[in-house]
Protein backbone atom coordinates (compact mmCIF):
# COMPACT_ATOMS: atom_id res chain seq x y z
CA UNK A 1 0.00 0.00 0.00
CA UNK A 2 1.33 3.59 -1.05
CA UNK A 3 1.54 6.42 1.23
CA UNK A 4 -0.02 9.95 1.20
CA UNK A 5 2.09 11.85 1.70
CA UNK A 6 1.45 15.61 3.25
CA UNK A 7 2.64 18.28 4.97
CA UNK A 8 1.45 19.75 8.43
CA UNK A 9 0.52 23.40 7.45
CA UNK A 10 -0.63 24.55 11.41
CA UNK A 11 -0.69 23.10 14.55
CA UNK A 12 -4.23 24.17 16.48
CA UNK A 13 -3.34 22.11 19.36
CA UNK A 14 -2.03 19.03 20.69
CA UNK A 15 -4.93 17.54 19.50
CA UNK A 16 -6.03 19.30 16.48
CA UNK A 17 -3.62 19.61 13.08
CA UNK A 18 -4.05 21.63 9.44
CA UNK A 19 -2.43 19.82 6.76
CA UNK A 20 -1.36 21.41 3.89
CA UNK A 21 -4.60 20.31 2.14
CA UNK A 22 -6.80 22.14 4.26
CA UNK A 23 -7.84 18.97 5.94
CA UNK A 24 -8.57 19.62 9.76
CA UNK A 25 -7.41 15.81 11.38
CA UNK A 26 -7.67 15.09 14.97
CA UNK A 27 -5.24 12.64 16.55
CA UNK A 28 -6.95 9.60 17.86
CA UNK A 29 -6.10 8.94 21.61
CA UNK A 30 -4.50 12.08 22.26
CA UNK A 31 -6.06 14.48 24.57
CA UNK A 32 -4.23 17.52 25.47
CA UNK A 33 -2.97 18.42 28.85
CA UNK A 34 -3.68 22.40 29.03
CA UNK A 35 -1.03 22.68 31.89
CA UNK A 36 1.73 20.63 28.93
CA UNK A 37 0.14 22.68 25.94
CA UNK A 38 3.71 25.02 25.55
CA UNK A 39 5.77 21.65 25.36
CA UNK A 40 3.29 19.64 23.46
CA UNK A 41 3.18 22.63 20.73
CA UNK A 42 6.87 22.65 20.68
CA UNK A 43 7.67 19.37 20.32
CA UNK A 44 5.32 19.00 17.06
CA UNK A 45 6.79 22.03 15.86
CA UNK A 46 10.27 20.48 15.87
CA UNK A 47 8.79 17.21 14.86
CA UNK A 48 6.80 18.04 12.34
CA UNK A 49 8.41 20.84 10.65
CA UNK A 50 9.05 20.46 7.11
CA UNK A 51 8.79 16.88 7.58
CA UNK A 52 6.58 14.48 4.80
CA UNK A 53 3.57 12.64 7.28
CA UNK A 54 1.20 9.95 6.51
CA UNK A 55 -2.13 9.07 7.99
CA UNK A 56 -3.92 6.15 9.19
CA UNK A 57 -7.33 6.03 10.01
CA UNK A 58 -9.65 3.54 12.55
CA UNK A 59 -12.69 2.15 12.82
CA UNK A 60 -14.71 5.74 14.00
CA UNK A 61 -13.72 8.41 10.47
CA UNK A 62 -14.97 12.11 12.15
CA UNK A 63 -15.00 13.38 15.75
CA UNK A 64 -18.93 14.83 16.67
CA UNK A 65 -16.91 17.81 15.32
CA UNK A 66 -16.26 16.69 11.61
CA UNK A 67 -12.80 16.52 12.42
CA UNK A 68 -10.90 13.65 10.92
CA UNK A 69 -9.76 10.87 13.11
CA UNK A 70 -6.32 9.80 12.16
CA UNK A 71 -2.80 8.45 13.33
CA UNK A 72 0.09 10.63 12.45
CA UNK A 73 3.24 9.23 10.88
CA UNK A 74 5.94 10.58 9.80
CA UNK A 75 7.82 9.17 6.61
CA UNK A 76 10.24 6.86 9.28
CA UNK A 77 7.10 5.75 10.56
CA UNK A 78 7.26 7.57 13.76
CA UNK A 79 4.33 7.45 15.60
CA UNK A 80 3.40 10.93 16.40
CA UNK A 81 0.12 9.87 18.40
CA UNK A 82 2.19 7.86 20.41
CA UNK A 83 5.04 9.84 21.45
CA UNK A 84 3.53 12.71 22.84
CA UNK A 85 1.84 10.14 25.33
CA UNK A 86 4.96 8.47 25.74
CA UNK A 87 6.77 11.87 26.19
CA UNK A 88 4.20 12.87 29.10
CA UNK A 89 2.91 15.79 26.71
CA UNK A 90 -0.35 14.70 26.46
CA UNK A 91 -3.01 12.23 27.98
CA UNK A 92 -4.40 9.37 26.48
CA UNK A 93 -8.58 10.21 25.59
CA UNK A 94 -10.67 7.34 26.64
CA UNK A 95 -13.71 9.06 25.84
CA UNK A 96 -13.46 6.88 22.52
CA UNK A 97 -12.55 3.09 21.32
CA UNK A 98 -9.53 2.85 19.25
CA UNK A 99 -7.06 -0.11 18.11
CA UNK A 100 -4.47 1.27 20.00
CA UNK A 101 -5.96 2.26 22.88
CA UNK A 102 -4.82 -0.55 25.27
CA UNK A 103 -1.00 0.42 24.03
CA UNK A 104 -1.32 3.94 24.78
CA UNK A 105 -2.64 3.22 28.36
CA UNK A 106 0.41 1.49 28.87
CA UNK A 107 2.79 3.81 27.42
CA UNK A 108 1.32 6.43 29.99
CA UNK A 109 1.39 4.02 32.53
CA UNK A 110 5.25 3.16 32.04
CA UNK A 111 6.05 6.38 31.45
CA UNK A 112 4.56 7.78 34.57
CA UNK A 113 6.39 4.96 36.49
CA UNK A 114 9.46 5.89 35.07
CA UNK A 115 8.81 9.68 35.71
CA UNK A 116 8.46 8.51 39.61
CA UNK A 117 10.91 5.47 39.22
Amino acid sequence: QRETYYSVKDIISPELLVLNNDLRIRLIGVKENPGLNGRALQFLKEKLQGEKVFIRFDSTKYDHQGNLLCYLYLRNKTFINAHLIKNHLAEVDTSLDFKYKSKFIDLQDNSKKEAIG
